[in-house]
This record gives structure tokens, sequence and C-alpha cells, in this order.
């Protein structure tokens, strides 16, 4: 969803409950014609740096300075959340909307997976996990698979995969500076 103006904060709570019956805008399983990506970035070793990577997960704190979360709920990602990230591109207001599909936790991980609704630019999903992995170090990993949905997302194809690095990019730079 694009618009000239940033939507106010009570349009971007209204549009998160009228999406919350939304189907997803693609039908799984994810293969032909889907981008697979993935991307992960050590943020430390050990339980310490395990804990306070989660918690920052938990708190939205993954998402680059440049973009907003609109959720309902101040922390955590629940299964059926309704979320949307608000990103300024070319002079217009992006309102992406997605709803949490699952929580990948256990032992070793902590994260989730939420999937596009038919106002995304993009189609597909995307996973945010914390890894402690066999050698004791943390990892914070993103992984993808999505194509363009919007008209303008296709047009600017390269563009849009730019953004997507950039997102990649400046996440990992949060999540690393949640543990200095």
């Amino acid at each position: 969803m694009t618009r000239l103006r940033k939507p106010l904060p009570d349009r971007l709570q209204a549009l998160l409950v009228s999406w919350h019956d939304e189907p997803l805008s693609y039908t799984p399983p994810l293969s032909d014609g889907f981008i697979a990506d993935e991307h992960a970035v050590r943020l430390g070793r050990g339980e310490e740096a395990y804990q306070a990577a989660c918690e920052a997960l938990d708190a939205w704190g993954m998402f680059p300075a440049w973009a907003e979360v609109a959720r309902q709920e101040p922390q955590g990602q629940e299964n059926g959340q309704i979320v949307a990230m608000v990103v300024r591109i070319c002079g217009l207001w992006w309102v992406n909307p997605c709803r949490i599909l699952r929580r990948c936790d256990s032992e070793h991980t902590h994260g989730f997976v939420y999937g596009t609704l038919p106002e995304h630019a993009e189609c597909g999903e995307e996973q945010f996990v914390i890894e402690k992995r066999a050698d004791g170090s943390v990892c914070y990993v993103i992984r993808a698979f999505s194509h363009p949905r919007h008209w303008m997302a296709w047009l600017a194809f390269p563009l849009a995969r730019w953004w997507q690095c950039r997102f990649v990019r400046d996440s990992q730079q949060r999540m690393k500076e949640a543990h200095l």
C-alpha cells in the first residue's frame, strides 16, 4: 500500500485491525518464482549474548532506524498477529502488512516467520531467528522467500532488491549494536 503522506498512528492501528482476516498474498509452499535469501551475522558467544539477542528480537530491535513496525502489541510476536513495516521510498510511504505465521523456538533457536498480506509490495515469507550454535557462537539469521507483488516493485526490480539488501545490512547492524 502506497501513500503520499505517512499514515497517522490511529490510521495504522485501524489498518492492522482491518487486515486481521486477510489471506496471505501467496499459496504455500513457496518454490517456483521465489528468490531465496539467507543472511547470517555473528553477534557474540555464550548464554548472555543469546539472551540479549532474543530480547532485542522480541522488542523488534532488528528493524532499521529508517523503518517503523506498526503493531498492536509492544513486544513479542505471536501466531496470527498482524504487523506492518512502514517506510518511505522514492517519496512514497509504503505500508507493508504481514501476519506472524509461526514461532521458531527451541533450545538453541528463538524467532518467528511472517508472511505477506495482499497490500504488501512483496510476496513471500521472512524468518528472523537467533541461533545458538554448537561452538557457542550466537548468530542473527534472516531467511526469506520472495518476489515482487506490487507493479512498481516489478517495474523497479533492481531498486526493490537493493532495498531488501539494505534492510538486511541495516538490520544486522542494529542487532550488532544491541550487543556492544
